[in-house]
């Protein structure tokens, strides 16, 4: 007879507290998942495990209180062992669910994968389970409904997996949300349950059962493993919701430093004006702290991309800044440049971007870095180029290195100092030992020791000594040095300056030279200087020659002004004190005036002297500085030359009365002419007014006649009579052409004595000369004369021409040819000395002294061989620009 298969029953309170306890334990998974997910290291470890152990205790518990719901009619014990191999089996099949959904990310692959391997633990703890029921029956299983149960366990796993993972965070999934998913996946999980045991069948055997390590399970027994159930996932939410409360504390203890970190970060980023940026080249997102925003002046509610940055980017960097970004988006290296960016006000900064490459969990690259506003370092930076630049034309304008050094080594010389010393500072700074070999031999020591001295006794130095450089070259330099020590007393170092004074200590010299000579020249031309303060109202220097002139002595110092007018003689103090600035110290006026002085000895001398005031820049009076000038030699000289030329012009006078005397024939007949015409016209005048009939137009005429020759033999007369004068000479205006006409008339009847034909060729516009008029008569005078005695004795053609025209260089030129016997052969340079004559009758002077008297009117007199004979003399004068009228 066929076997008949058991039929079994549920108990459906059972099958309820199954569920429930599924709910249970996937809600216990969704919070342990949250809690493996945020741990770390052990404290991970710990959590999986003891979560995977409680999760697995749920679902093995749903599973076997499941199992106790299945009534049959016959006695069911369960093989212990077994069932905790299906314990295990639950417990395996969470870890792996737990490890999956702890993940940062979880793909569809990962998914899968951990819901293939959840679903086959599952269904591992079952079907084990199943295999540990005794019972006097044997069981048997429908394949497809076996299949069925494996797919739901694998399709379940998958779902549950994606809940726990989507809801594990508490800032994800709010309390409800986190019910809804442990409610679904709590109805699920018995799903497969019931489907694996609905594949199940038992047929009754009569085969003895091992009941070996097999326990019969009470109702207590139910009741207990329900308990136990729930007090274990009671304690895992309970340690899970400890846990999450300290975690939550330190959450925030981390979130109040972080926002105190990130605000010390915004502030210092805002301090050093340093920004912070991300960004990604595969999407183009770009994140930028607050103060990148202010660098780039960008609104915080703007979108940063390349683009917008590029916008800022000076155009000149525009093309560099471009390829720089492009080449890291292609090598997804780290990259550092600088450039800079035009503000919207046209203000220019200057940035550093420096970015490190990140490899980000989807593979790509990912820009991390810092973007520092270094406007102020470059414009800092500039300005000590400028300021260094400044220095080191300062230095060489002034001859002056700087340098440091300590008891070792040399530390700095600046570019002047090896320019001074001599040495290239591409070789670098000289040691100590060859510093000293170029300073002179002679001073090597006192300067090491001067150095020594100063470091000894902590002061600084001052010290003067010549250095050789390698082309033999000496010079003088000026070592200023501060010793700078420690707080424990040691010597950190000396700084100071080398100063070049060679062209200082060269100038001094030629200062020395130089006073020495203006002394020297001082007392060559008893020249003394002075000078004279306005605010003290005293002298303030006296040269020697000064104290040598006024008769003071050096060492009793500069004399008081009351000790100085007591040297000027009486009769000139009282003009002296009116005409220099004593009285009037604060006009400013130049004073120059000659005064006589009166010596301790007695002697008189003649002193000029010139005072000129010197004014500040602010136009101030300061003080006066002068000349006094010993012109005793000058006055004593001006009275012999007053002598002399009175001599002169009495010997002129000599030579003027001499020369009449010589011409007193032809002066008689000229004056005997004009005299005995006008007794020829008066006697004619008588007859016309003798007659019967008076003809008074006759007499008239005749008695003007008589008027004009008597006027003419006046002049005559005038003209003579001025000549013999005797006077001081009288500068004035005088027109040579007239001065020519006088002397024709003069010697007309002397010319025609001897036949000479007198020609004349005077320029009309002649312009007029200053000159004393008697001393000019006197030159023309003279060598018309001598003209004439040189045609005496001629046969032949015997002419006198005078001539007058413009000179060069504003001259007068005048001269006199003749066609006499010419110039002494021999002896023609000497026609112009003293006493030197051709003539048997002559004194020798009369051209001595028109040539002195030409000299003295500025002018030239000299002569020159006329061809085929005669002489010609010729006498330049200077014009003056009044021309004659």
């Amino acid at each position: 007879m066929a076997a008949v298969n058991l039929i079994g029953s549920y108990n459906y309170a059972l099958v309820a507290l199954s569920v429930l306890i599924a709910i249970f334990a996937s809600y216990a998974a969704l919070d342990l998942a949250g809690r493996v997910t945020a741990a770390g290291g052990w404290t991970r470890a710990i959590w999986l495990l003891g979560g995977a152990g409680a999760m697995g205790t749920g679902i093995w518990s749903m599973h076997y209180i499941g199992m106790l719901a299945f009534i049959l009619p016959i006695p069911v014990a369960y093989h212990w062992p077994t069932v905790l191999l299906s314990l295990f089996a639950a417990i395996l099949a969470s870890v792996v669910a737990l490890g999956v959904v702890s993940r940062q990310n979880m793909g569809w692959f990962r998914a899968l994968a951990g819901s293939v391997l959840m679903g086959a633990g599952i269904a591992s703890m079952h079907y084990i389970g199943m295999a540990a029921m005794r019972l006097p029956a044997v069981c048997q299983f429908n394949s497809f409904l076996v299949v069925l149960s494996v797919v739901f366990a694998v399709l379940i796993s998958l779902a549950a997996l994606w809940i726990t993972f989507h809801f594990r965070d508490k800032k994800t999934g709010t309390g409800w949300q986190k019910l809804s998913g442990a409610v679904v996946m709590g109805a699920a999980i018995p799903v497969m349950h019931y489907t694996g045991m609905a594949a199940a069948s038992f047929t009754p055997s009569g085969a003895p059962t091992d009941l070996s390590h097999a326990v019969s399970i009470s109702t207590l027994g139910t009741a207990g493993i329900a308990a136990a159930t729930f007090i274990v996932l009671g304690l895992a939410l309970l340690t899970s919701w400890v846990d999450r409360q300290f975690a939550t504390e330190a959450l925030e203890v981390q979130e109040e430093k972080l926002q105190r970190s990130e605000a010390y970060l915004a502030e210092a980023q805002r301090l050093s004006h340093t920004g912070s940026f991300g960004w990604r080249p595969s999407t183009g997102e770009i994140l930028c702290s607050e103060e990148t925003f202010r660098i780039f002046q960008y609104d915080r509610a703007t979108k940063p991309t390349v683009e917008l940055i590029l916008q800022r980017v000076h155009p000149q960097d525009t093309a560099f800044v471009k390829q720089t970004i492009e080449r890291a988006a292609q090598d997804g290296k780290d990259f550092e440049h600088e450039y800079r960016l035009v503000m919207p006000d046209s203000s220019v900064k200057y940035v550093h971007v420096m970015a490190h490459a990140l490899t980000h969990e989807s593979g790509g690259v990912e820009f991390v870095g810092a973007v520092m506003d270094i406007t102020a370092a470059r414009q800092a930076e500039e300005a000590l180029r400028r300021s260094e630049s400044y220095l080191a034309e300062a230095q060489r304008l002034t001859h002056t290195g700087s340098w440091a050094f300590d008891a070792i080594k040399s530390l700095y010389w600046s570019e002047e100092n090896f320019r001074i010393w001599g040495f290239d500072p591409q070789l670098g700074l000289p040691d100590h030992e060859t510093a000293w070999q170029r300073i002179h031999p002679e001073d090597r020591g006192r300067v090491v020791g001067c150095i020594q001295n100063a470091v000894r006794e902590r002061r600084d130095y001052a010290v003067e000594f010549r250095i050789v450089l390698p082309d033999g070259t000496v010079r003088y330099i000026l070592g200023l040095g501060h010793p700078a020590f420690s707080p424990s007393g040691e010597l950190v170092e000396v700084v100071g300056t080398d100063v070049d004074v060679t062209d200082r200590r060269r100038a001094e010299e030629a200062l020395r030279r130089s006073e020495g000579h203006l002394a020297e020249a001082q007392r060559l031309t008893r020249t003394g200087s002075w000078a004279w303060s306005v605010a003290t109202r005293h002298s303030v220097y006296w040269s020697q020659e000064n104290y040598r002139l006024f008769g003071f002595d050096p060492e009793g110092g500069i004399p008081s002004d009351e000790a100085f007018y007591q040297r000027i003689h009486p009769e000139d103090r009282d003009r002296v004190r009116r005409e220099v600035f004593l009285e009037r110290p604060d006009e400013g006026s130049h004073f120059d005036v000659e005064f006589r002085i009166v010596l301790p000895d007695g002697a008189i001398k003649y002193v000029r002297s010139t005072g000129h005031p010197v004014c500040n820049i602010s136009g101030d009076l300061l003080e006066y500085v002068g000349t006094s000038i010993d012109v005793t030699e000058r006055k004593r000289a001006d009275e012999e030359r007053e002598r002399l030329r009175q001599a002169q012009a009495d010997l002129a006078r000599v030579n003027r009365v001499t020369t009449m005397g010589e011409l007193t024939v032809s002066l008689a007949h000229e004056v005997n002419q004009p005299i005995a015409a006008a007794i020829t016209n008066a006697n004619t005048c008588m007859r016309w007014l003798a007659a019967d009939t008076p003809n008074l137009e006759e007499a008239r005429a005749a008695a003007m006649r008589i008027v004009n020759d008597g006027t003419r033999a006046a002049e005559i007369i005038k003209r003579v009579r001025l000549l013999f004068k005797k006077g001081s000479p009288e500068r004035e205006l005088v027109d040579l052409n007239e001065v020519v006409r006088d002397m024709i008339v003069l010697l007309r009847s002397e010319a025609t004595r001897y036949s000479i034909s007198v020609r004349t060729d005077l320029a009309a516009d002649l312009p007029r000369v200053m000159g004393d008029r008697v001393q000019l008569q006197q030159v023309v005078m003279n060598l018309m004369i001598n003209g004439i005695d040189a045609m005496k004795d001629v046969d032949e053609t015997r002419k006198l021409i005078v001539k007058s025209e413009r000179g060069k260089d504003e001259q007068v030129l005048v001269s006199v040819s003749d066609t006499g016997v010419g110039l002494p052969q021999q002896q023609a340079d000497q026609i112009f000395d003293a006493f030197f004559t051709t003539k048997s009758y002559g004194t020798g002077m009369g051209l001595r002294i028109s040539h002195s008297i030409v000299e003295s009117h500025g002018g030239r007199l000299w002569a020159a061989e006329n061809s085929p004979r005669g002489a010609s003399f010729y006498v330049t004068l200077p014009a003056k620009a009044e021309a004659p009228e």
